[in-house]
């Protein structure tokens, strides 16, 4: 009977990991309990979906295009491209990243290695440029439906947040509050920390958490399952509505 509970208790969503304009739109759909339902309502929902399908019908190109990256996350873009690039060339391979994730504590093999490169070589050389590299950062970025392959991305978030002298490949909360901030503004900021770090900000000792590649991608693979299973309850929702409204006519 206590297992039954765990599992139920293991399958609730936690709501807290996600950003407020998500939260704000699922509670428009009536997924929150009412106490949390703000003004908005269902058919605000679907006007946005509907404004959702004629972007999507962009060229991809046109949406790269049209997607400004502020001053301070390209710099640090193009902190993390240099890390990972060899001196005399304008790209980076497998043998780069293969280096980098063993300084994160990380060994994948060849094949995963191979795969995130392939997600983002546009090109199919086996190389990353900076055109790819930038494009990659830019998908990842605008993507809402969790489809986009992000294996290379959460690295390069990682790195981003990392100070350059820092010998022990490690992120504290003070580390990543400029980028969650210029990315996320002052609204999201908190959910946005609370996803990456937990509850606790510091340690039992009263130091700042500091977390590493393997943590942090513990706390993003966690966030992306609470986010699938709420994708689901969205098309649940939505497929009601439309079922209702159908009946209607």
């Amino acid at each position: 009977m206590d297992d039954e509970k765990k599992k139920k208790k293991g399958n609730k969503i936690d709501l807290n990991l996600l950003p407020s304009s998500m939260k704000e739109r699922y509670a428009a759909m009536g997924i929150l309990p009412k106490a949390q339902i703000p003004k908005s309502n269902l058919q605000v929902d679907v006007q946005r979906m509907k404004q959702k399908k004629v972007e999507k019908e962009q060229p991809i190109e046109q949406k790269l295009e049209g997607i400004e990256i502020k001053a301070s996350e390209k710099k640090q873009l193009e902190k993390v491209f240099q890390m990972l690039k060899k001196k005399d060339v304008d790209y980076f391979d497998a043998k780069d990243v293969d280096k980098m994730l063993r300084f994160l504590g990380v060994s994948l093999t060849k094949s995963e290695i191979d795969l995130m490169l392939w997600e983002v070589d546009e090109n199919l050389d086996g190389r990353v440029s900076w055109t790819e590299f930038l494009n990659m950062y830019k998908k990842c970025t605008i993507d809402k439906t969790g489809l986009e392959p992000k294996s290379l991305f959460h690295m390069i978030q990682f790195l981003m947040y990392l100070p350059p002298d820092r010998k022990d490949p490690k992120v504290t909360v003070e580390d990543t509050l400029e980028l969650l901030y210029v990315r996320f503004g002052r609204q999201c900021l908190d959910s946005e920390i609370h996803a990456i770090f937990g509850d606790e900000e510091k340690n039992k000792d009263g130091e700042e958490k500091a977390i590493s590649f393997s943590e942090y991608m513990e706390k993003i693979n966690e966030r992306a399952i609470q986010q699938r299973k709420l994708r689901k309850e969205e098309q649940k929702q939505q497929f009601q509505y439309f079922k209702k409204e159908k009946q209607m006519e």
